[in-house]
């Protein structure tokens, strides 16, 4: 039975063990959409919002003078506009845990289908104009370089992957990571890393110093037989100086689950380029791990709305007040 308690506004469909975890101790509700219910109207009454991709602008944050917590349902929270919410001392909170194995799998998953032309092979069967075998002529990870940019737990987990289970050089770059982890070459700067990899896959969240991180000034720098795989969030890479780059030969392949314009446009330059492979943002999207997130996020809301401490605080400076 429902029980009447904080209003927490959910944004999108989630699992419904979060829904389960909310209803135990408040009045979660489903926001109908923008069309039925602009969400500046939606958020009036809520003390909570868990949100997976609806933008919560400085405006809609400001339209909700009861609002305490934004749980958001994933890792990456580019969507939220953090200082808003810091300066209105709303608690922002995620869950960088409960999609790491899913998006470490998807990366190796894009990675191996890369390097075995998977993608153009099925394209050139379904249209009835398979070529020559050796077109698609792949290569092996398995004793070569991997490339990781980011280590939190989603790299890392692919890094201990690649280099436990395909036997790979792994090379990592983290300014930010401490300790270093075993059994991962450290780069101190990313120039060396992808002038060294075979393989490298970004696992980094979207800011001024990443945006465009791999571009025009970076791709000079990788092999040309390199693969660039990014799982993580559209902007970090220069999407058309990739498909340039694979289009000239100065680049292998890529797999692109993330691009800067959700969902890619028809014209878009990434689009009909031999041996590049795009998902639409669905690296994380698993049973297990809409199951962790929902849960995650349900479980933090709560947490912040009976004052107790969240456990995966973004703006950790209102928590430590």
């Amino acid at each position: 039975m429902q029980t009447m308690g904080p209003r927490v506004l959910v944004t999108e469909n989630i699992h419904a063990v979060g829904w389960e975890t909310l209803k135990k101790e408040a009045d979660a509700v489903a926001w109908p959409g923008q069309e039925k219910q602009p969400l500046l109207e939606a958020v009036k009454d809520a003390q909570a919002i868990l949100v997976r991709v609806a933008k919560l602008t400085p405006e809609v944050i400001q339209a909700a003078p009861h609002l305490k917590v934004i749980g958001k349902h994933g890792v990456g929270y580019d969507n939220i506009n953090i200082p808003a919410a810091t300066a209105r001392g709303v608690i922002v909170t995620n869950t960088p845990l409960a999609n790491s194995m899913s998006v470490a799998e998807h990366a190796l998953a894009l990675l191996l289908a890369v390097a075995r032309r998977i993608g153009e092979s099925e394209r050139d069967l379904v249209r009835g104009a398979v070529r020559a075998q050796k077109v698609y002529q792949g290569v092996e990870l398995s004793g070569k370089v991997m490339g990781v940019i980011g280590l939190g737990s989603a790299g890392l987990r692919l890094a201990r992957m690649t280099g436990n289970g395909l036997g790979m050089r792994v090379l990592g770059f983290d300014p930010y990571k401490e300790p270093w982890p075993d059994g991962i070459e450290r780069c101190r700067e990313v120039g060396p890393l992808l002038a060294q990899a075979d393989f490298i896959s970004i696992h980094v969240p979207l800011t001024k110093e990443t945006t465009n991180l791999i571009g025009r000034d970076a791709l000079p720098k990788m092999k040309s037989t390199a693969i660039l795989v990014n799982t993580a969030r559209g902007g970090i890479v220069d999407e058309a100086a990739v498909a340039d780059a694979v289009k000239a030969g100065r680049l292998a392949g890529a797999g692109l689950d993330v691009v800067v314009d959700e969902p890619l446009k028809p014209s878009h330059p990434l689009n009909g380029v031999p041996n590049i492979i795009l998902t639409p943002h669905m690296a994380g999207v698993t049973e297990e791990a809409m199951m962790r997130m929902a849960q995650d996020a349900a479980e933090d809301i709560l947490r912040v709305l009976r004052g107790e401490r969240p456990k995966f605080p973004v703006n950790k400076e209102l928590v430590k007040r």
